[in-house]
């Protein structure tokens, strides 16, 4: 069967900070917040308006609104880009590819990504975490792009990096070792690709279980159940992704259409063809609901 994988982005402020994707609606309210002060003690054209207006532009991606996040991504890389500040320029690029990408605008935010790690390793002189942050995003590109050969090789160079500055059971390090999963998945190399889900799953069950990272890992374990035709405990899992994201993302995100519509495929397998046609209208309505909110280019 097709199983549309999910690639996690693991987005991270250009502070940074991680987003807290388990308080949404909270997280968007304290980044709008944090940029109207900064902007009544910096003005409209400082540059330390840009981490606020970075952070702002992923707290909407986190929740699906990429096109209104997306002036926001724009307005922080001008800023970066006229004060000359290249660490800053980086940054701010990394915010603006996660969001192209979270648009579906993967021509547009695979060159903004490259540049953004190129930028990064020039304006710290070598390739540091900040780099590494914006390799793994350029890493979902590559592969939803079916570029994997190019994702191997960045979540290779990501991955040790992350390890040694986040440390060994970081949920960083987890969910870019679930991107070398997926990487490794996707071209059929599962027994390479398991030992990486796995240790993933360790991490996640002790560092972050029940919570929406949680949900990815399991997400993806679903995949690997279903390739072995584990039908049963692939929907038993893919029920309880859809539960957690309905819980943290609301009815309507895009991730919660992709769980669906998995599920839908996993439940025909189990000739439960009711609930899979449910699980498929379901997924078409967030879709379509999307396709309405995304504004013409």
């Amino acid at each position: 069967m097709s199983f549309l994988l999910l690639v996690v982005f693991s987005a991270v402020f250009a502070t940074g900070q991680t987003l807290d994707t388990d308080e949404l609606g909270a997280t968007e309210s304290l980044r709008r917040e944090a940029l109207r002060q900064a902007e009544q003690k910096y003005g409209h054209d400082d540059k330390r308006l840009a981490p606020a207006l970075t952070n702002l532009a992923l707290a909407l991606h986190a929740r699906g609104r990429d096109a209104e996040a997306e002036p926001f991504a724009r307005r922080s890389f001008f800023i970066a880009e006229q004060s000359a500040d290249r660490a800053l320029m980086g940054a701010t690029l990394n915010g603006l590819g996660v969001v192209l990408a979270g648009e579906g605008d993967k021509a547009r935010a695979e060159p903004v990504l490259r540049r953004s790690v190129a930028l990064l390793e020039e304006a710290e002189g070598a390739f540091t975490f900040h780099g590494a942050q914006a390799a793994n995003n350029l890493a979902t590109v590559y592969s939803d792009t079916g570029q994997y050969a190019l994702a191997e090789k960045e979540l290779a160079r990501v991955l040790p990096v992350y390890e040694t500055s986040m440390g060994p059971e970081s949920p960083h390090y987890a969910m870019a070792m679930n991107n070398m999963f997926t990487v490794l998945f996707a071209q059929g190399r599962v027994a390479e690709a398991e030992p990486y889900l796995r240790r993933a799953l360790a991490i996640g069950e002790k560092k972050f279980p029940g919570t929406l990272n949680m949900a990815r890992l399991l997400h993806c374990l679903a995949a690997l159940e279903a390739s072995r035709e584990n039908n049963k405990e692939a929907a038993r899992l893919l029920a309880q992704v859809i539960a957690t994201e309905e819980r943290l993302l609301g009815p309507q995100h895009p991730e919660l259409a992709r769980a669906l519509e998995n599920y839908a495929g996993v439940l025909r397998h189990l000739h439960q063809k009711t609930a899979a046609r449910n699980a498929h209208n379901r997924a078409l309505l967030i879709q379509k609901s999307l396709l309405v909110l995304r504004p013409l280019k």
